[in-house]
């Protein structure tokens, strides 16, 4: 039997989570194409799987999480669907030379080409003069689960990857979703690997459900504006019902890639924001979007969007990323400080060295600990009334994103 999809905040008691433990792709990247990968720098695989191995194992004490690689493997069960997943694979990479031995791959190899790579096997001589390293380039981005899938209520949704460099990740993800029992949920509200181009790209990293009836998306380098009116048309065509959309005018940087890298809730009545992009003087602008069955979507733009949170019932009380000090504001929010990932409404888990962060959030009444501190016995983490779980992850930070960016939600409770 199909098990059910339903995400309708960002804070319900965590029950299910996708994760990606990062493999053989991060080594597969040059210093001179990190850039390219859209990473920061380099980084070192044993760091990152010891760093993120903390992220997944207390994840572990509080919900079911499954990996990413696993999914797949499950999803190419049959003959079919490999004989399907390679001729996507190839064509997507224009690879039709490896179509043959893509296709007779178990099903585990299979799933390991699609994310580890394969290298070339020059058939032409402009790949060959051009020295290109592989026919499927290995993903090295996939730990950022979040970015490539989302889930609103019942459906998920299939990111469109502003970067050619990240699509793949979107085409596996819809390929799990569509075709793994347990994720199949109530099926898709956004295709998003048909419907990417030039103007339209969407990623979770800028998508945040925080009502049933309230979504807050970034519009951002990552996501589209008109990906956004997409959006509100697929939830109202889709459920039927009127659903209000804030749009967050976020400054094209490198450090707010996504809306997530300076905002995030954390409790029923809070939320981790950087204060210049959501609460400075020259804060973002938000454009609120009322949409409705049979009517003209209703736009309008509230002063902040706490302001207009508050508006429509939510009332969110900031703690300041990096603290008071802009200096460390900025600094905190660079290594994703912003970016922590509810497991239950007041608890959250976030990097360890976001010192100022944890500094504010334990100003705010959270209780403060270590993800290892929970590893072997010790206390119930869903015990505590407000508490922010802190592990390792400064090289993880490196690949730019934090423990929202590498948690795929599926199931949380109301």
């Amino acid at each position: 039997m199909d098990r059910r999809l339903r995400i309708l905040s960002e804070t319900g008691r965590l029950r299910r989570v996708i994760v990606h433990t990062p493999g053989a792709e991060i080594e597969a990247m040059r210093p001179s194409r990190a850039e390219e990968e859209l990473y920061n720098d380099i980084i070192p695989l044993e760091v990152v799987k010891r760093e993120h191995s903390q992220l997944k194992g207390f994840l572990s004490k509080v919900a079911e999480v499954s990996e990413l690689g696993d999914l797949l493997v499950g999803a190419l069960g049959s003959a079919e669907n490999r004989e399907r997943f390679a001729a996507m694979l190839a064509d997507h990479y224009g690879a039709a030379h490896r179509l043959a031995e893509l296709e007779a791959m178990d099903a585990a190899s299979l799933a390991k080409a699609s994310i580890g790579g394969l290298p070339s096997r020059h058939v032409r001589l402009a790949s060959y003069v051009s020295g290109t390293e592989f026919d499927i380039p290995p993903l090295p981005n996939m730990y950022f689960m979040r970015d490539a899938a989302m889930v609103y209520k019942d459906k998920s949704i299939s990111s469109a990857m502003r970067f050619p460099v990240r699509r793949a990740e979107a085409l596996i993800n819809r390929f799990v979703f569509e075709n793994h029992p347990d994720f199949r949920g109530g099926g898709r509200l956004i295709d998003g690997p048909a419907m990417v181009g030039d103007g339209f790209s969407i990623e979770g990293g800028d998508f945040q459900v925080v009502r049933g009836d309230v979504v807050v998306i970034g519009v951002s380098e990552r996501t589209s504006a008109r990906a956004i009116d997409a959006m509100a048309e697929a939830i109202v065509g889709s459920y039927g019902e009127p659903v209000t959309l804030f749009a967050v005018l976020l400054p094209i940087a490198r450090a707010t890639i996504h809306l997530d890298m300076a905002f995030t809730v954390i409790d029923r009545d809070a939320c981790l924001v950087y204060e210049p992009v959501i609460l400075g003087h020259s804060r973002a602008r938000v454009v609120r979007i009322d949409a409705a069955p049979g009517k003209e979507p209703r736009l309008s733009e509230p002063e902040s969007l706490l302001a207009g949170l508050a508006s429509v019932g939510v009332d969110l009380k900031p703690v300041l990323t990096g603290g008071s000090d802009p200096l460390m504001q900025e600094r905190e929010q660079w290594l994703s400080g912003a970016n922590s990932f509810s497991f239950a409404p007041g608890r959250i888990i976030m990097y360890s060295c976001n010192v100022r962060t944890l500094e504010s959030l334990s100003a705010a009444g959270f209780e403060i600990r270590s993800a290892s501190d929970f590893m072997v016995g010790g206390e119930d983490p869903l015990s505590f009334k407000r508490l922010a779980v802190g592990f390792d992850g400064v090289e993880l930070a490196r690949g730019g994103g934090g423990a929202r960016c590498m948690t795929c939600p599926v199931e949380r409770e109301d």
